[in-house]
C-alpha cells in the first residue's frame, strides 16, 4: 500500500444511476452518514462518515462520467490538501467505479484510508442495489 488509495467496484446499474450516487448530495445521503454537496465547481462539500468529517470543493463535476473533490478531515488542519475523485465508466449492462484518493502523507494514512473507504464503498454497492430494486420495482401509489 501506498499513501494513495486507488479502490474499484463493478455494480448493476447504469452509469447515470451510479454518478448520481457520487455527484448529488441526495446520492451521497444514500450512502454517507451525512453530506451537504453545492453542485457546481467550486461548491462547498461537507460529509460525515462516522464520527469523522470531512469539508472541501468541488473540483470536477462531468456527468455521467467523473466527480471529484478537495478533502479535509476537520480538525487536521496542519494536514496537506488531499483530493477524493470518483470515475464511472460502461463495462455492457453494469458500471465500473474507481476512487481515488490522494494525497496522503504516509503508507499508514494509504492503509487506513484504504480500509477505511473499503467500508463505504460496501455502503455504496448497497446503495446501488437498493437503487436497482426502486427502479425495478416503483413504490405501489
Amino acid at each position: 500500500m501506498t499513501d494513495r488509495v486507488e479502490l474499484q467496484l463493478e455494480v448493476d446499474a447504469p452509469r447515470s444511476a451510479v454518478y448520481e450516487l457520487f455527484a448529488t448530495e441526495a446520492g451521497l445521503r444514500r450512502w454517507l452518514d451525512a453530506a451537504q454537496l453545492e453542485p457546481r465547481v467550486g461548491g462547498a462539500l461537507s460529509v460525515r462518515l462516522r464520527d469523522a468529517t470531512a469539508t472541501g470543493k468541488v473540483l470536477a463535476l462531468d456527468p455521467p462520467q467523473h466527480a471529484s473533490f478537495t478533502w479535509e478531515w476537520a480538525g487536521h488542519g496542519d494536514a496537506p490538501l488531499m483530493v477524493v475523485a470518483f470515475d464511472a465508466i460502461d463495462h455492457g449492462a453494469r458500471t465500473h467505479v474507481t476512487l481515488r484518493h490522494v494525497g496522503l502523507r504516509t503508507r499508514a494514512e494509504g492503509d487506513l484510508h484504504s480500509e477505511l473507504w473499503r467500508h463505504w464503498l460496501e455502503r455504496f454497492a448497497q446503495a446501488v442495489r437498493e437503487l436497482a430494486r426502486e427502479v425495478v420495482q416503483p413504490p405501489a401509489g
